[in-house]
């Protein structure tokens, strides 16, 4: 099979997270929005405009990504600068704002189309894929890599750490048998940066505070 463009973070972990034929999420709203809001944040680190240090934020650099999803994030830490916990800004986006930027990028992109179906009780709208190939292409990149025990590179052990983070690894990772997830471990263990580590614990804690949330 021909590979498709890596796309952002964000934007791999969506199609990731969402059935590659009608669209459907295989994670709950809360669940997939704290995974997206971790990639975005991910994706500024990418830029070279934040840091992770000690559980907070770092700018380091203000200027626009020339991306309307990541320059939309750097544009509300620069409003709410005395707020910089991760775990903080992890909750903050996750509440509708991170999946609503990767929805409209994907939109934009031509990658996802827009549908909507009237109803009694409104209008539904709802996002499926353009290209269920492409759509599955992230997923199947690191099986394939890791399958062949290639090197991962670094977003893709992002890609990877926030699948297992948010509990995606139980829908994508099925084949993949013991000594390939091994091999995942060590490599996001060995080669994944300490702060984009740190991001996705920080986002693992998220999900599992959310669990706890909704069983209370």
């Amino acid at each position: 099979m021909a590979s498709s463009p890596q796309l952002p973070l964000a934007d791999d972990l969506f199609l990731t997270a969402h059935d590659t034929v009608k669209g459907k999420s295989l994670l709950t709203p809360a669940t997939l929005g704290l995974g997206l809001a971790a990639a975005l944040i991910g994706e500024l680190v990418f830029w070279r405009r934040l840091d992770l240090i000690d559980g907070k934020l770092a700018l380091i650099d203000d200027r626009p990504t020339g991306d309307p999803a990541t320059t939309a994030v750097l544009d509300q830490l620069l409003r709410e600068g005395h707020h910089r916990a991760v775990r903080d800004w992890i909750s903050f986006l996750a509440t509708g704002i991170a999946t609503d930027l990767v929805e409209r990028r994907l939109s934009r992109a031509g990658l996802l189309l827009r549908q909507e179906k009237r109803g009694l009780l409104g209008t539904k709208v709802s996002f499926v894929p353009a290209d269920s190939m492409v759509a599955g292409w992230p997923a199947t990149r690191i099986r394939t890599f890791i399958g062949r025990g290639e090197l991962l590179d670094v977003p893709d052990l992002v890609l990877g750490g926030l699948i297992m983070a948010t509990g995606l690894d139980q829908h994508v990772f099925l084949t993949l048998d013991a000594r390939g997830r091994g091999q995942l471990f060590d490599q996001f263990r060995r080669r994944l940066p300490a702060m984009l580590q740190d991001l996705v614990a920080h986002c693992e804690a998220s999900v599992g505070d959310a669990v706890m949330a909704r069983r209370a």
